[in-house]
């Protein structure tokens, strides 16, 4: 019986709280469509940023656009196409967060905020970058807005953010070319792996993938030894052996170290037996 009653009083506490729940929400359209129908536009800015200061940027952008128009030319009109801009940016709309960020550096070009938005034009521009698996072009897109920041306002507290937002971006034009290079392996095309990689190094000196990159080259080296034909194979077997020689010299207690000795013996006895 207890516990029969304590189940109606939940029942009963959680009808009432969704009521009550259902009750604000209709409140508080009610209220919103009193804003947006009410023709006072100081009225609708000031509620305007009142929603976007709780983060309440859908609302905040909606009674924003219908003052666009009605601030030109004002004193406020900065400041309101300002909220506005950010208001998308909050949304995760980047594209047209893009597109404002610029305008309003093209439409108020006194503004003590040019710095500021174009900054956030170039973050906007980072927020958009892929995946590594998927095409760079925006990934590229966004280094060079950053980079063009770095030219703008070579003096900007913000230069040393753009910068590491800038390495995070090469970092994954970086991954992207090794996922390719592996690819050629993945696929048996062990002598186009080997010319990749070493166009990758080429490309990314300073690669934090090199012990894998090279153990990469290596399999490639010794699966294109084991495949070759018989004039060819002396040859191939000895530029194999010379890069594990070198893996072993850069690496002797890396992560696949241990593997690469393994690959080392297995070329030996292909040598040994020739």
């Amino acid at each position: 019986m207890f516990l029969l009653i304590s189940y109606l009083y939940y029942l009963c506490a959680m009808k009432y709280f969704y009521f009550l729940i259902l009750f604000c929400t209709i409140f508080s359209c009610s209220e919103y469509q009193k804003i947006l129908k009410n023709t006072d536009t100081n009225f609708q800015y000031e509620e305007a940023i009142k929603y976007y200061d709780n983060g309440d940027f859908a609302r905040s952008i909606q009674l924003l656009e219908g003052l666009l128009d009605d601030f030109i030319g004002t004193s406020d009109a900065e400041n309101v196409y300002y909220h506005y801009t950010y208001c998308y940016f909050f949304l995760k709309d980047y594209v047209s967060a893009v597109y404002h960020f610029n305008r309003f550096n093209n439409l108020f070009i006194s503004s003590d905020k040019l710095e500021e938005m174009s900054f956030m034009y170039a973050y906007s521009h980072y927020l958009q970058s892929p995946r590594s698996s998927l095409d760079q072009n925006l990934t590229k897109e966004a280094i060079k807005n950053l980079e063009l920041f770095i030219d703008t306002y070579p003096e900007s507290n913000r230069i040393i953010r753009v910068n590491e937002l800038i390495l995070d971006l090469n970092k994954k034009i970086e991954k992207k070319n090794f996922e390719i290079v592996k690819l050629y392996y993945d696929t048996g095309k062990f002598k186009s792996a080997i010319f990749a990689i070493d166009n990758f190094l080429n490309n990314f000196p300073e690669t934090e993938l090199l012990e894998e990159v090279l153990y990469v080259q290596i399999q490639a080296y010794y699966r294109l030894a084991g495949n070759s034909i018989e004039e060819k194979k002396s040859q191939r077997v000895k530029e194999a052996i010379f890069a594990v020689d070198n893996f072993l010299i850069s690496f002797p207690d890396g992560n696949f170290t241990s593997k690469v000795q393994v690959i080392y013996e297995k070329l030996k006895n292909i040598e040994n037996g020739l």
